[in-house]
This record gives structure tokens, sequence and C-alpha cells, in this order.
């Protein structure tokens, strides 16, 4: 599956300092999605590095902190359950 903006949203409002909390949902798997790169155009819908997003996939769910490296968005695991 490919990166939807129609499966992110933002659960969470911050100020400058706090990073933000998104959810995302889809059919694919965890590896998938934490995939560098995956969540490259989610720019647009306002992920930024150090925000939260808690990933719902086909194998399970997960909390990840967003990190960016030029363009390029990564996902570190935080916490995983199947």
């Amino acid at each position: 599956m490919a990166y939807s903006v129609d499966n992110l949203g933002a659960v969470s409002v911050s100020n400058s300092v706090a990073g933000r909390l998104f959810m995302y949902q889809e059919a694919a798997t965890l590896a998938t999605m934490r995939a560098s790169g995956y969540f490259d155009s989610a720019v647009d819908a306002g992920l930024a590095a150090d925000d939260i997003i808690w990933l719902i996939g086909s194998d399970g769910h997960g909390m990840n902190q967003v990190n960016v490296s030029g363009s390029t968005y990564t996902l570190d695991e935080a916490i995983t359950s199947t």
C-alpha cells in the first residue's frame, strides 16, 4: 500500500515547543509504514520532526517518533503491540 493523506489525522495540537500526536491506519504492515521515506509527502499534513505517530497496521500497532533528514522522513519505533 502507499501512504494516503486521508488515513492520517492529528490527534492533538501543540505549541511551538512540543510535538504533535498523529494517528495513521491502513492495511499495510508496520514494517512497510516504518520504511524510510513512506511519510515524505505527509509534510503537507503538518507532520514534522519529533512528532509522534500512532500506526495501526495489518499486523499490530505502535507509537513512533518522526525524524527528518533533509526531505526524508523516517520513524523510530517506540512501542509496538501485536
